[in-house]
């Protein structure tokens, strides 16, 4: 039952939160590990105010993948002072945790389903890196541009991605408006960095379209057998990219 039902006096405040997610299970709590974003987050703030926390976040990232701007809210009986508070909160999480803001929302926002379109970026080298290695997915070799400029074409709009994702239940419901699929390549660097934004997204869905492109414009598997099978309602063949270069970036509401 939501706070404000209980007939108290209570605030709603949204957290905008940046993550480094090497270390952690994914965002959601886990009832056999303390190791995620929101078992850290709800913790340290049930320290501070005293009382049983609930966060609601607009993007459930599963393990390895990181956050620019993650969005999150909770309600609570305390009015919090926000400068004071955001510095409490810090210095008691891990560094690879930071809430950048905190502020006071209406009571019915709430960061998942208020949510209007989810952004994620992801980054790919196609050189060795030694300092930021970590957060790019290593290719070898230039893919095909034109080919996968052909299936960016494709995948844009609102249909079934259930052929790129890891859920296999048929009832779910798979529909997603991807309304944004770029990419710019950097060549002096050696980098490619794509941006998708879509109303949501499925597990492993983001992973799974950027695999399927670089497969494609490798020669690994042609336009032609991917529509066929996203037509065709099949799973895609195709590889899912490593969660470590996946960025959850924006949250629009």
């Amino acid at each position: 039952m939501d706070k404000e039902l209980k007939g108290n006096k209570f605030y709603n405040y949204k957290l905008t939160i940046e993550y480094d997610g090497t270390d952690f299970l994914g965002w959601q709590r886990q009832s056999y590990s303390k190791e995620t974003i929101q078992g850290h987050l709800e913790e340290k703030l049930e320290v501070l105010l005293k009382e049983k926390i609930t966060l609601y976040a607009a993007g459930r990232t599963d393990a390895g993948v990181h956050a620019i701007n993650q969005i999150a809210n909770f309600k609570t009986n305390h009015k919090i002072h926000s400068d004071k508070f955001l510095y409490r909160l810090n210095s008691q999480l891990p560094k690879s945790i930071t809430v950048k803001k905190i502020s006071i929302v209406p009571e019915k926002f709430h960061a998942r389903f208020s949510a209007k379109q989810r952004e994620y970026i992801y980054k790919i080298s196609l050189r060795r890196k030694s300092i930021e290695g970590n957060y790019y997915c290593r290719i070898f070799g230039e893919p095909d541009f034109k080919v996968i400029d052909n299936l960016i074409k494709f995948f844009i709009g609102r249909k079934s991605f259930f052929p790129l994702t890891k859920k296999k239940d048929d009832k779910h419901n798979f529909i997603c408006d991807l309304n944004l699929l770029t990419y710019k390549f950097y060549k002096s660097k050696g980098e490619i960095i794509f941006k998708l934004r879509a109303d949501r997204f499925l597990h492993s869905m983001v992973r799974s379209i950027l695999g399927c492109l670089i497969d494609a414009g490798r020669g690994n598997i042609t336009v032609e057998e991917v529509k066929k099978e996203f037509n065709a309602g099949e799973k895609i063949k195709t590889q899912y990219l490593p969660a470590h270069a996946l960025f959850l970036n924006k949250i629009y509401y």
